[in-house]
């Protein structure tokens, strides 16, 4: 493998997010861990060193099966719940909730989506209650331009003419018209980073792309830091500017959205891309040799040494099994988290390779 670059092993500074040239830096995680207890002796690693930049009008998103921790790390994001270790940095302050003053300003800043727009919404309260409520508390307005914020906020996510929504409950709406009402109150706080939790999962397929296109919308025009959370990694390419694959509480790859899904450098991210169903047949070159199966690890019994893929991996040897790999840089905007990246993601490395010199957009 001498032909092949070298890998940095410890990327730091010199990594450049796909996302950066988008906009400023709106907030970042530093190195979030979150351990829950399980009785007296055992403890869920649910994230584990988790480290990622979310900059205004970019969307980041983060990939993996259930029970891969992409949800705790939007909790610990929205002030959720408290790291067990590690920062979360807003616009160039360290996040301290210990107060309920705190709490409430970096709520305005930081809004939660959840996945299911029922249960997030309150069946006893009409459409106008959810937007007016935190349109009153966040920003403060008089009565009359309270109901042109609302008349807006329903333009902005395309519920028109807005008197056909606003006295309606929940449970007479569409499962996509509930979702739209849950963006609309999010935004009513007017916030510079927006956590989008399986955003389009409980929906009909038919209107998923819709919705997409409707936060892809809004996070350009409003200059939103977007993460975007899914399982559904065919999904994060038609949406993202970079894709973070996690998995058993890591990350294990990130990059560009469209290098990452192309041309997989880990072998769990080319497993996601080999089993995605897409239309314009992503995976297909990886489906003939992808067998890689297994459950998804216990995070409550997985050890923290070795890679918790190595399981599931073919490419597995016994250092795989005893030392877990950092996240090696194969390119300025991708690494991965693999020690065996000279055998598995040898065509991207010989493409690294083969480009430098040349200029890049």
């Amino acid at each position: 493998m001498s032909d092949m670059p070298s890998l940095d092993e410890s990327p730091g500074d010199s990594f450049v997010s796909a996302a950066a040239r988008r906009g400023p830096l709106a907030l970042e995680a530093a190195s979030l861990n979150k351990d829950f207890g399980l009785g007296r002796h055992h403890k869920l690693h649910a994230v584990r060193d988790v480290s990622f930049k979310l900059y205004r009008g970019a969307v980041i998103a983060l990939v993996g099966e259930s029970g891969s921790g992409k949800s705790t790390v939007a909790k610990l994001l929205a002030g959720q719940e408290t790291p067990t270790s590690g920062s979360i940095v807003l616009d160039g302050e360290p996040v301290d909730l210990s107060s309920l003053r705190a709490f409430r300003r970096y709520k305005s800043k930081v809004q939660l989506v959840f996945q299911d727009p029922f249960a997030s919404l309150n069946p006893a309260h009409t459409v106008h209650y959810h937007l007016k409520r935190p349109v009153v508390l966040q920003q403060g307005k008089s009565k009359g331009d309270v109901e042109l914020e609302i008349d807006s906020l329903m333009t902005q996510v395309r519920l028109t003419p807005a008197d056909q929504f606003l006295g309606k409950y929940p449970h007479e709406l569409s499962g996509g018209q509930r979702q739209r009402v849950s963006f609309a109150r999010a935004l009513a706080a007017r916030p510079s980073v927006l956590l989008a939790d399986e955003p389009v999962s409980m929906l009909d397929v038919s209107i998923r792309l819709e919705m997409l296109s409707l936060l892809d919308d809004l996070c350009r025009r409003f200059q939103l830091a977007l993460l975007y959370i899914t399982h559904d990694i065919a999904s994060a390419r038609y949406l993202a500017d970079e894709i973070l694959v996690m998995y058993a509480g890591q990350i294990v790859e990130r990059g560009p959205a469209e290098e990452v899904t192309q041309q997989p450098a880990h072998p769990y991210t080319q497993l996601l891309v080999a089993s995605a169903p897409d239309p314009d047949n992503l995976g297909s070159a990886l489906r003939k040799g992808a067998s890689r199966t297994g459950k998804p690890p216990d995070l409550a019994s997985t050890a923290l040494e070795g890679c918790p893929f190595s399981a599931r991996c073919e490419f597995a040897e016994d250092r795989c099994r005893l030392e877990s790999p950092p996240l090696r840089q194969v390119s300025p905007a991708r690494s991965a988290a693999c020690w065996r990246l000279e055998v598995v993601a040898s065509q991207v490395l010989a493409g690294e390779k083969g480009g430098k010199g040349g200029t890049t957009s």
